[in-house]
C-alpha cells in the first residue's frame, strides 16, 4: 500500500495535517491505535484560537459534540481555598465551547477527507531517505500491513513511539508527570460555568482542576512520575467537600495520562528526515495543559511543509521548523506566564 503521507494519531493535530494535505490533493492515510470515537482525557475547552482554526478549516462544531453547559465563561484560578481570579473567555466573558473530546476529535478526523483506519497500531518504521516504510498491526484480526509513504507524521501525543525511535537519547532525558482524573455522578456548589484550577501545591505537583460536564463532577491532579497520587487527591477531595459541598455518588470513570517537560523547557523535537512530529508529540502544550490550539496550528504547518516537500522538492523539516518558530516561542512563554500567575514553577521536578 502506498500513500503520499501516513499520519499516526487521529487527534486534532493529526486531523489538521490530514485536512491540509487532502486539500492539496495528496493521498493520505491516518492510523489510530484505538477504536474511534475514542476517549480523550481533557478539559474539552475550545479556546478562541482553536475555535477560529476549527471553523476556518472544518466548519462549525456540531451540537453533538457539546456538553452542558454549552459555553464556559472562563478559567477561575485559586491560589488558595478562599481567593480566586477570573480569566474570561472572549469579550466580556462571551464564552468558549465546552465539548467532549471524543466527539469533537471524531468529527474533525471524519471531516479531514483522509482515509482513516482505527484499531491500527504502528509496530516499526524505517526512513530510507527517499521514502518511509511502515509495519502496522490490525489489533482486531492480528493482520500485519506493510505501507510505503513519502512522509510519516507523528501525532500520537506526549508519549510518542515515533519520537522514542528517532532519538532514544533525547527520550532518556525527559522528565515525566502523570495526570489523574475522576468522573463522578454527584453535586457541588462550585460554579459550573468556569474551569477551576487550584494552585496550592498540597493538591498536586503541577496543579489540580475541577469542571462540570453534563452534570458529572470531574476533578483531578498531576504529580511527578513515581509519586503516589492518593495523598494529594485525598486532601483535594476533602477540600472540595468542605469548601464547595462536593457530594460524590456513582464513579463513572477513572483515567490517567502521562506528559513530559518538553513544553516547559523549550526542548521541542520536530522530527528527523522524512518524519515530522506535531502537537504534543513535538512538545507543544500550553500552560495548564491547553493543547488543542497548538495541535491544530502545528498540524497545519506540517501539512504546508510536507506538501511543499512533495510538490517542489523543498526540505520539509526545515520549512516546518521555520513555520513553527512563533508557536514554539508562544508555548514556552505561556509556561513562564503560568508560573508567574501561580507564584511557583508549575513543573518543579
Amino acid at each position: 500500500m502506498e500513500y503520499d503521507v501516513v499520519i499516526v494519531g487521529a487527534g486534532p493535530s493529526g486531523a489538521a495535517v490530514a485536512k491540509g494535505l487532502v486539500n492539496e490533493g495528496l493521498k493520505v492515510l491516518v492510523i489510530e491505535k484505538k477504536k474511534l470515537p475514542r476517549y480523550k482525557m481533557c478539559s474539552g475547552i475550545i479556546f478562541k484560537k482553536s475555535q477560529e482554526i476549527t471553523e476556518k478549516h472544518f466548519g462549525k462544531i456540531p451540537e453533538t459534540a457539546y456538553v452542558a453547559p454549552h459555553l464556559l465563561k472562563g478559567v477561575r484560578l485559586w491560589p488558595d481555598d478562599e481567593h480566586f481570579s477570573d480569566w474570561p473567555f472572549g469579550k466580556e466573558g462571551s464564552g468558549a465551547p465546552n465539548v467532549w473530546r471524543s466527539e469533537y476529535d471524531y468529527w474533525l478526523i471524519k471531516n479531514s477527507g483522509a482515509e482513516v483506519r482505527d484499531c491500527c497500531c504502528l509496530k516499526t518504521f524505517k526512513d530510507s531517505g527517499n521514502y518511509v516504510t511502515l509495519e502496522c498491526l490490525n489489533t482486531l484480526n492480528n493482520e500485519t500491513a506493510l505501507i510505503t509513504c513519502n512522509y510519516l507524521i507523528g501525532a500520537e501525543g506526549g508519549v510518542s513511539v515515533i519520537r522514542a525511535a528517532l532519538d532514544p537519547e533525547f527520550e532518556k532525558n525527559l522528565r515525566w508527570y502523570v495526570a489523574y482524573q475522576n468522573y463522578y455522578e454527584g453535586s457541588s456548589d462550585i460554579d459550573p460555568y468556569f474551569y477551576h484550577g487550584f494552585l496550592n501545591p498540597q493538591y498536586g505537583n503541577v496543579y489540580a482542576w475541577f469542571n462540570v460536564k453534563d452534570g458529572l463532577q470531574i476533578f483531578g491532579a498531576a504529580v511527578k512520575k513515581g509519586v503516589k497520587i492518593n495523598p494529594y487527591l485525598a486532601k483535594y477531595t476533602e477540600m472540595l467537600g468542605k469548601r464547595f459541598g462536593l457530594k460524590l455518588e456513582k464513579l463513572i470513570r477513572q483515567a490517567s495520562c502521562m506528559g513530559n517537560d518538553m513544553c516547559v523547557t523549550g526542548r521541542f523535537y520536530l522530527g528527523k528526515g522524512r518524519v515530522l512530529l506535531v502537537g504534543e508529540a513535538a512538545g507543544f502544550l500550553n500552560a495548564f495543559g491547553e493543547g488543542i490550539s497548538c495541535a491544530l496550528s502545528t498540524g497545519l504547518f506540517a501539512a504546508e511543509a510536507v506538501s511543499s516537500g512533495i510538490k517542489s522538492g523543498n526540505n520539509a523539516l526545515a520549512l516546518y521548523t521555520e513555520l513553527t518558530k512563533l508557536e514554539r516561542r508562544q508555548t514556552t512563554m505561556s509556561w513562564k506566564l503560568g508560573a508567574k500567575i501561580a507564584g511557583r514553577d508549575l513543573m518543579p521536578f
